[in-house]
């Protein structure tokens, strides 16, 4: 796009709230300057529709004066800063649901941190998560609830890296120990591990970093590898999910019609059909990395990776975050 036209689009589209978000511009990438934990005055932020291939200037009237964490379920979990209250709120549909005042600052206090939802936030079960990444603590609150918990575990801050969720529970995946770790709550923090797994690291590289999520029902894990030293350049994405039936990881050669999108800067992923996102083919990993605003999009088939610039008018080193519409958990 011509900077002065987006320009000029940017200009006539800033102060004007996007929300409720309309389903077709979905899954988005938000650009925020004052995002991590820092209140600002100036709450403009940028979303860029990846169906549309379209950059957006917004008024985040919705964000003002708030902390917050988008989960990959699609919602956010929301901090007044001011009155310290926090609830869940739905970008697509304005809903939210009421959590636990914050008291003892413990969110606040979450410097480096993300968030995930154990179920539907409508389910009284529903455990919201918020991992410390630079520390072996989470904190937590029940949906139904009426209090934040402080927890710190004895698996290291890797655990809060790489964590997704299924059937109720938390999963993190341990390269180095090769072992899946669950955490699941009835009602406070029970860990377990799967016993060591066969290796899924891919041969004949000299780096790569993994990450775990939950597609079709499965947990997969996602093997970035790297040539020499540097973490710039991606030469491949190996995919592998477990066989619960004999502990074994199966690599898996084709997502069929599923896209995955990774964020590889805090650790989560979430896998939709193509065709439900509106987008011209599935069998591909969308996926950020660190100090750069590209979207980078990885061919299964092809095994190649494409760049996408969200627009000229975006500092280069301004990492975005993954919005992502509601999904069924």
């Amino acid at each position: 796009m011509d900077t002065r036209c987006e320009a000029e689009n940017l200009k006539g589209l800033t102060g004007v709230s996007p929300f409720p978000l309309d389903p077709g511009l979905a899954p988005l990438l938000l650009f925020d300057d004052q995002h991590d934990g820092e209140a600002s005055d100036d709450d403009t932020i940028f979303l860029y529709s990846i169906p549309k291939r379209q950059l957006l200037g917004r008024r985040a009237d919705g964000f003002g004066g708030h902390r917050y964490w988008l989960t990959p379920q699609g919602w956010a979990l929301m901090l007044h800063l001011e009155s310290h209250k926090s609830f869940l709120w739905n970008p697509s549909t304005l809903e939210r649901i009421s959590l636990p005042l914050d008291q003892e600052n413990l969110l606040q206090a979450a410097q480096s941190s993300r968030c995930l939802l154990s179920l539907k936030p409508t389910d009284p079960d529903c455990v919201v998560l918020v991992a410390d990444l630079a520390h072996a603590l989470i904190y937590y609150c029940h949906a139904g609830g009426n209090q934040w918990f402080k927890h710190e575990h004895e698996h290291g801050k890797s655990f809060n890296e790489g964590l997704t969720t299924l059937g109720g529970k938390f999963y993190a995946y341990d390269p180095f120990k090769r072992q899946i770790v669950a955490l699941e709550f009835s009602p406070y923090p029970k860990f377990s591990t799967r016993g060591k797994l066969e290796d899924p690291s891919p041969v004949g590289y000299t780096m790569f970093d993994c990450g775990i999520l939950e597609c079709r029902g499965e947990l997969f894990v996602l093997s970035f590898c790297y040539h020499g030293i540097s973490v710039r350049h991606i030469a491949r994405i190996v995919v592998h999910k477990l066989d619960v039936s004999n502990g074994a990881w199966l690599k898996v050669d084709t997502l069929g019609d599923m896209v995955i999108f990774y964020d590889s800067c805090r650790g989560y992923g979430a896998s939709f059909h193509a065709r439900q996102l509106g987008l011209r083919k599935g069998d591909c990993i969308y996926f950020l990395m660190s100090d750069d605003k590209a979207l980078y999009v990885y061919d299964m088939k092809r095994g190649t990776t494409a760049m996408h610039n969200p627009g000229p008018s975006l500092r280069d080193s301004l990492v975005p975050q993954f919005l992502l519409p509601s999904a069924s958990i």
